[in-house]
Parts: structure tokens; C-alpha cells; sequence
């Protein structure tokens, strides 16, 4: 499997791109100035409890307050001394919290506290927070205030399972937890104990920052988008890193040799009379991303929609091979489409609840097989997917793990003429509006010339289909009537009367 990674960055935003064996399976973007706050740490103040919702919200000094769920509030003593014990089984939030109290008995408004974003802002609702802090590193992600030590679920080796297990178990102080990364996956005791040296650095810079800093206020950052990406991404079967700035090549460069001695790629300047995305074909696939219908293998495609609730996805079918059953061509797109939507949800990083409306299958065999291959395919996906069973109706619900800005965020803005609702008024609605408003003004039997203007798109109608009635109209009031077509699709519907 050929594996590269593109990094284009300019004045405006940094773009990265993972594209394995001529596909792109990854990309996100930064804006400059309008970096990610997923990771990012703050000291807060409570700003108000709201016992409905168990939850409170948070003033991190950003244009929206975080929101704190009972659940996510950490106090000292909450959780138990870490425990010898097998390997976790789960990559991500630690098990053996306790049952989650009162938000009331927890918070109080105007308390100061140290919370971690955990989910971007989305629609109108501000980022999500924790108090259970998280520091990700190369081979580990640590959790300086959690006894809980876990490996990540993609490996799935039990003597390696077992003994990542202990390794960790062995370096950490009996407070603190870690979660081994898929990519720790063969580490030596010296690089794991590396990662959690530096990290257990970092952990106690930001308590020290803490203690001398006053709420609302930030604390710490996670890396930028290119080194994130190339502590994330880089793994030993990469071959290349494009970059396109020249600036960046010493330090990534250094950041490769320092976390990923075992893999090495090359790392290669583009100075080409191309960009670099549009130099390796990247632009069409950045392009088709936005799109919501994404055609499959020997017919059908599927339409994704977003929603402010949730994503909903619809598997349509297309023609069927020659001697081919219904139910075999039915298990065969449904095949597809579950690969497809699996690396669709990846590349748009499309997180919350996902519907998706399969093609309907009778045989309850070819249904267990979709669930089964559905479930494989998000299975190698880093964020965390929980998947339902398929209904009666055919449709089976996820949610993935929303954490960064979708690819739609970054790259689109709501439509300024349908706001983007997806459709517009229609043109005979308009026309019918645009009737409706002129029979209002000839009731007031002002003489003169009436000047009916509307979108161009109504005007069409007014002086075809409608043509008659408006004669009709104009003759019956005893005036002239003009057209006036504005080319602007959302343009004001309006009548004015002038002297003759």
C-alpha cells in the first residue's frame, strides 16, 4: 500500500491530505488565526448550573461557554488507586467512573476550574469540556488525573495487548493512567517511557500555569495542524510528506526524527508552477468531499445530508448484473455502500448520530453479513463509532465521536440565498406572490403606471403563463402595468405606482 502525506500551507489556512493507494482517506484544514480548540486547556468559571440538563456552563473567555456535563467533573479522591489487572479493551474514556451526582453537589457558580475541550462549536452550541484531562503524545495518550490504563482496541495481539499493559502499568505513578495509541503498537519500554516523561512534563507546566493564572484564561494548546498530523498519520508503511513550504522542512523534519524513528519517510519539497494539491489531483477529491452524492462500484450511489440533529445517509440501488438475483444484488450494493460510507464518515469527519437507510434486505443472513462488514470497516476508524443493529425499516443508527470540525465547517459557508436550508421558494410561488402584491396595489385605484418588480425567474412566468391574468388585471383597473426582472435570485417582490 502506497501511503503519502500533503501538507500545503499559505497565508490563509494549512491543508493536509493522506492519500493511500491514489485515494484520499483524510483531510483537514486550519484556517490561520481560526486554529482548532479541540485539546485546548483552560482555567474557567462557572458561570451558571443548569440542573435540567445536570450540566453547567463554563466561561472560558471564548465568544460561546463550554458546556459541562455531571459526568465529565473531576474532584480530588473521585476515582480509586489504579488496580494490576488485564489490558483494557476500549481506546478512549476510561471505565469505573462513578455514578454521576448532581450537578448542584458538585459545582457551584463563580468556582474556577481547569476544563479541556473535547468537542469543537457546532450550529449554534458552544465547544463541549471536560475537567478529566487528556494529554496525547507519539505511543500514548496520558491521563495525568485518571488511574486507568488501556490499549487501544485496533491492537489486537494479546501477548502484545498484555504487555503494553504492564510496560505502562510499570512507568506511571499510581495517580496518573495512560491509554496505549494504535501506533504504540511494538514500542520499546524506552520509547513509551520517553512519551510519558514528556507528557508528565507538560502535565505539571500546565498546573503550574493554573496556579498563577486567573479565570477566564487559556493554558495549553495541542499542536498545530502540521504536527499533529504527522504525530497522528505517520506511520511505518508512509513513504512521502509533500510539504510546500520550505519554512516547515527543517521542523518536520526534526518531529519525524524524534517520533517516528522507526518509519523515516522522505520528506519532499514541491516548487512546481502547480499547487501542490492541484499538482497531485487532490482539488477534485477536496471538491467531490462536499458533494452529498457519492456513486458506488457497478451502480447505485448514496446521498449524505446533514441536519443540525444529525446525518442522515440513503443507499440508493442502481441496475442490476445479468443473472443476478434481487436478494444477491441487493447484498452486493449494501456491501459496497457500508465500505463507502465507512471512509466517507472518515474523510468528511462527520461526527453525532448517523441514520443510514440501507437498500431492504429479507434474508436475515445477508442482514447479520451488512452489519457485520459495516462494523469492520468503522472498526479502523480512530474515532469512536457505536453502531446499532438494522431495524425493520432497514435503517441503522451510529453516532462517531464528534471531536474536530468537519470538513464542511472548514470548507463551506450556509448558502446567503436559501440560507442554507438547501432549496429556494419556487418560481410560480414567487410569480403567484408577485399577482397577489399588485392586485393589493390596484385596490387603492391610484392612477398612474404600475411597476411590478420581481426575480427574473417569476418575471418569466408573469409574461408567459400569466400573462392573460395580468392583462386581464391591468385592463379591468384601467392602467398599464410594466415588468421589471431583477436578476437576484432572493430580490424583494415590489410594486410601484408612478404619475403618467
Amino acid at each position: 500500500m502506497t501511503t503519502n502525506l500533503y501538507i500545503h500551507r499559505n497565508q490563509l489556512e494549512t491543508r493536509v491530505a493522506l492519500q493511500r493507494d491514489g485515494r484520499l482517506t483524510d483531510l483537514e484544514v486550519e484556517h490561520t488565526g481560526g486554529r482548532s480548540l479541540s485539546g485546548n486547556i483552560y482555567r474557567g468559571r462557572v458561570k451558571r448550573i443548569e440542573r435540567n440538563m445536570n450540566a453547567a456552563f463554563v466561561d472560558l473567555g471564548l465568544e460561546r461557554m463550554g458546556l459541562l456535563h455531571a459526568a465529565d467533573v473531576w474532584t480530588a479522591g473521585l476515582l480509586p488507586p489504579r488496580a494490576a489487572g488485564a489490558a483494557g479493551d476500549v481506546e478512549g474514556a476510561p471505565r469505573g467512573r462513578p455514578k454521576t451526582k448532581p450537578i448542584g453537589r458538585l459545582l457551584e457558580t463563580g468556582q474556577e476550574i481547569m476544563v479541556q475541550v473535547t468537542r469543537e462549536p457546532a450550529a449554534r452550541k458552544g465547544p463541549r469540556v471536560t475537567m478529566f484531562v487528556s494529554l496525547p503524545g507519539r505511543n500514548v495518550v496520558l491521563l495525568p488525573q485518571e488511574p486507568h490504563v488501556g490499549v487501544s482496541r485496533m491492537i489486537d495481539d494479546p501477548a502484545e495487548r498484555q504487555r503494553l499493559f504492564e510496560l505502562v502499568h510499570r512507568l506511571l505513578p499510581t495517580h496518573a493512567g495512560a491509554i496505549v495509541r494504535t501506533v504504540g503498537e511494538g514500542s520499546t519500554e524506552a520509547e513509551i517511557g520517553n512519551d510519558i516523561a514528556f507528557l508528565r512534563a507538560q502535565w505539571q507546566d500546565i498546573i503550574e500555569r493554573y496556579a498563577h493564572a486567573s479565570a477566564p484564561s487559556f493554558l495549553h494548546v495541542d499542536l498545530d495542524l502540521t504536527l499533529r498530523a504527522l504525530r497522528d498519520l505517520v506511520d511505518p508503511e508512509m513513504e512521502m510528506v509533500w510539504i510546500d513550504d520550505d519554512a516547515d522542512r527543517e521542523r518536520v523534519e526534526t518531529f519525524l526524527t524524534r517520533f517516528h524513528p522507526e518509519a523515516r519517510p522522505q520528506v519532499r519539497l514541491h516548487d512546481g508552477p502547480q499547487p501542490l494539491f492541484q499538482a497531485f489531483g487532490l482539488d477534485g477529491a477536496v471538491r467531490a468531499a462536499l458533494t452529498p452524492t457519492v456513486a458506488l462500484p457497478g451502480g447505485g450511489d448514496i446521498v449524505i445530508e446533514r441536519t443540525e440533529a444529525m446525518t442522515v445517509i440513503d443507499v440508493n440501488s442502481g441496475s442490476r448484473e445479468e443473472g443476478d438475483t434481487l436478494a444477491g444484488a441487493q447484498l452486493r450494493l449494501n456491501l459496497f455502500a457500508a465500505r463507502e460510507i465507512a471512509a466517507q464518515l472518515r474523510l468528511r469527519n462527520i461526527g453525532g448520530l448517523v441514520a443510514i437507510d440501507f437498500v431492504k434486505m429479507r434474508r436475515p443472513e445477508d442482514r447479520r453479513m451488512l452489519e457485520a462488514v459495516l462494523e469492520a470497516e468503522l472498526g479502523v476508524d480512530q474515532a469512536r463509532v457505536r453502531i446499532t443493529r438494522m431495524n425493520q425499516l432497514g435503517i441503522i443508527m451510529l453516532t462517531r465521536k464528534r471531536v474536530r470540525q468537519s470538513i464542511y465547517a472548514r470548507l463551506s459557508e450556509p448558502c446567503a440565498i436559501c440560507d442554507g436550508r438547501g432549496y429556494v421558494r419556487s418560481a410560480s410561488d414567487l410569480a403567484v406572490e408577485a399577482l397577489e402584491r399588485l392586485r393589493q396595489a390596484l385596490g387603492s385605484k391610484t392612477k398612474g403606471t404600475y411597476h411590478l418588480r420581481a426575480p427574473a425567474r417569476a418575471c418569466a412566468i408573469l409574461q408567459g403563463q400569466l400573462a392573460g391574468v395580468l392583462r386581464d388585471m391591468s385592463s379591468q383597473a384601467g392602467v398599464h402595468v410594466t415588468i421589471e426582472s431583477d436578476p437576484r435570485p432572493d430580490a424583494d417582490i415590489g410594486v410601484k405606482v408612478s404619475a403618467n
